[in-house]
C-alpha cells in the first residue's frame, strides 16, 4: 500500500515562498540575508536575528574558521543559550514547543541551494548539537547542504540538527563527519517530525541509536531519502536509521556496501551498484522530473535545487 505523504509546501527543491506571512523579523518578500558564517552565528544571539525570523542564504558559506572559535569548541548551535551553564536537555518524549520553545529555532531558513562548508563543532558534553540545536514544530528548513566539517556532541547530534520536531525539513543534505554517544545521525540526531527528499553521506559514529541519516526516528516520518556513509557503534546501528519507534521510512534507501551494515530500522538496503541506477528510485516513486537528478556513473542522486 502506498503511504506516500503529500508535500504540503509545494514541490520540494523548488520551494515556493511568495505570500508567506511576515515573521518577527524578515518575511518572504524581505528576508534576512545570511552571507557569512559570522551572520549565521548571530541567529538567536542578536535581537535583530531572532529564532522566529525568516532567513535566506545568499551564497555558499565557508565555515572552516569555526575550528578556531570558542577555544576550540567551534560554532554554537543555532537555538542554544549563549552559555551551556544550564543544559537544555531534550528528551525523546518532550516537544520543544513547551517550556523551551523560545530557545529553539522556529522560523524559516531557506538555503536557496547554497552550502555551508567546513562547519566545526566540538562540544562532546552537550545535548542538541548541529547547525541547529533543535528544530521546533513550526520551523521550516529547506534547500541547504552541510558539506564536510566535523560535528561532535553527546546526545542528539546531527549535521543539520540535533533534534527535529518540524514537519518541513526538505531538500537538505549532509556530508559532515558526526560523532557522539546516542541519537547520532549524519543529518538529524532524533526525528519527531517529517523529513522529505534529503540525503547524507558522511561518516557517523557513537554508542547507540546511530544512523546514516537519522539516529532515532521516534514517531516521525522520513520520505524519499537515502544514506550512504559508514556507520559504527555498539547498539542499534543502522544504515538509514539506528532505531525506530512508531515511525515510518517511506521509499528510502541506504547503501549496504559503504555503510558497512545490512541493518536499518527502516528503509531498503541496496548495494552501491543498485543505488547508482535511476530505476532503483523511480520504481519506488521518486520524482526525477522536479526534485532529483542522477547521471549514470557519476554517483548517487543529487537534489536539483542544490545544483548551482
Amino acid at each position: 500500500m502506498d503511504k506516500r505523504i503529500s508535500r504540503a509546501l509545494g514541490t520540494v527543491g523548488l520551494i515556493i515562498v511568495a505570500g508567506l506571512p511576515a515573521m518577527a523579523a524578515g518575511s518572504a518578500s524581505a528576508p534576512i540575508a545570511i552571507g557569512s558564517v559570522e551572520s549565521l552565528q548571530r541567529i538567536g544571539l542578536d535581537p535583530a536575528y531572532p529564532l522566529n525570523g525568516y532567513y535566506v542564504l545568499t551564497q555558499d558559506i565557508d565555515a572552516s574558521e569555526t575550528a578556531q572559535w570558542n577555544n576550540g569548541a567551534g560554532f554554537l548551535p543555532i537555538g542554544t543559550a549563549p552559555s551551556f551553564g544550564t543544559p537544555m536537555d531534550v528528551t525523546d518524549e518532550e516537544s520543544p514547543d513547551s517550556g523551551g520553545k523560545d530557545l529553539f529555532f522556529n522560523g524559516w531558513f531557506d538555503g536557496q541551494g547554497y552550502r555551508i562548508r567546513g562547519l566545526y563543532i566540538n562540544r562532546p558534553e552537550n545535548h542538541g548539537v548541529g547547525l541547529f540545536h533543535t528544530l521546533a514544530a513550526t520551523a521550516v528548513v529547506v534547500n541547504v547542504g552541510i558539506e564536510g566539517g566535523s560535528i561532535t556532541g553527546a546526545h542528539y547530534v546531527g549535521g543539520l540538527a540535533g533534534g527535529n520536531w518540524s514537519e518541513s525539513v526538505s531538500a537538505c543534505y549532509s556530508t559532515a563527519a558526526v560523532s557522539g554517544l546516542s541519537r547520532i545521525g549524519s543529518l538529524i540526531g532524533i526525528n519527531r517530525g517529517f523529513i522529505d527528499a534529503c540525503y547524507a553521506t558522511g561518516p557517523v559514529q557513537g554508542d547507540h541509536f546511530i544512523g546514516g541519516l537519522v539516529g532515532r526516528n521516534y514517531k516521525g516520518v522520513i520520505q524519499e531519502c537515502y544514506a550512504a556513509g559508514p556507520v559504527s557503534g555498539n547498539g542499534w546501528v543502522g544504515g538509514l536509521t539506528g532505531n525506530a519507534v512508531e515511525a515510518e521510512a517511506i521509499a528510502c534507501f541506504w547503501d549496504v556496501t559503504t555503510s558497512g551494515t545490512s541493518f536499518s530500522a527502516g528503509g531498503t538496503g541496496e548495494p552501491t551498484e543498485n543505488l547508482l541506477l535511476t530505476r532503483t528510485y523511480t520504481e519506488a516513486g521518486w520524482d526525477f522530473a522536479t526534485i532529483w537528478s542522477l547521471d549514470r556513473g557519476k554517483g548517487y542522486p543529487r537534489l536539483k535545487s542544490l545544483w548551482k
